[in-house]
């Protein structure tokens, strides 16, 4: 399979069309429902044990057992939450590669760094969501050195893979979707600004639509 390169002026299609990505998508989507379900059905059986099995004056022992099941339990939620943002990526974006995409930070943490689509000599670090369990961290640690395939902006998202469609996850700048900080306006061009609003990325108005706003104020 022949992924775009990174320089290539206009990808003619979408990761979507790429044969291997609605699989791999619904290997990822079965993948987290599997976990979800295994990190209930532990918590519904700890439950069962402290409230039948044990003493009262043990009830206390399961508490950071509870604690740590529900903790994943909430992560693999939120990371199936996830999956319609991967969804809306795939739809828009081609895949593309990247060699040294990815590298161990200091604190060994997965770091992506992927081109600027606007101008590639400038570069943006997209973040796995989550605080612990974080899949990319380990794929790290054991040694990948392969070129990394994304699809999407790395200013706002991106889907991320191992050459074959493994490890298939999800990284994104925390200010793309969050009400909170201040939305990008600068440095987009009119297809990356298309996209970024097909997936739901905020966006501030663009420098022309200020300054006319401005002078009608």
């Amino acid at each position: 399979m022949s992924l775009n390169d990174r320089t290539a002026q206009a990808p003619s299609a979408v990761a979507w069309d790429t044969p291997g990505t609605r699989a791999a998508l619904g290997k990822w989507l079965a993948q987290h429902t599997a976990k979800s379900l295994g990190w209930l059905v532990a918590l519904v059986a700890l439950l069962y044990c402290t409230v039948v099995v044990l003493p009262p004056w043990a009830a206390w022992i399961p508490v950071p057992a509870f604690g740590l099941l529900m903790y994943c339990l909430m992560t693999s939620l939120l990371r199936m939450s996830n999956f319609r943002r991967m969804y809306l990526i795939l739809i828009n974006y081609p895949w593309l590669q990247q060699h040294d995409g990815v590298h161990m930070s200091k604190g060994k943490v997965a770091v992506f760094v992927l081109p600027d689509p606007d101008n590639p000599a400038k570069t943006a670090s997209p973040k796995e969501p989550g605080v612990l369990l974080k899949r990319w961290n380990r794929v790290v640690r054991k040694g990948f050195k392969d070129e990394l395939w994304y699809a999407g902006d790395p200013r706002f998202a991106v889907v991320v893979a191992e050459p074959g469609f493994r490890s298939m996850g999800y990284a994104r700048q925390p200010t793309a979707f969050s009400p909170r900080t201040s939305p990008r306006s600068r440095g987009l061009s009119p297809e990356a600004r298309r996209r970024a609003m097909a997936i739901g990325a905020r966006l501030g108005p663009e420098r022309g639509e200020s300054r006319s706003r401005s002078r009608q104020g």
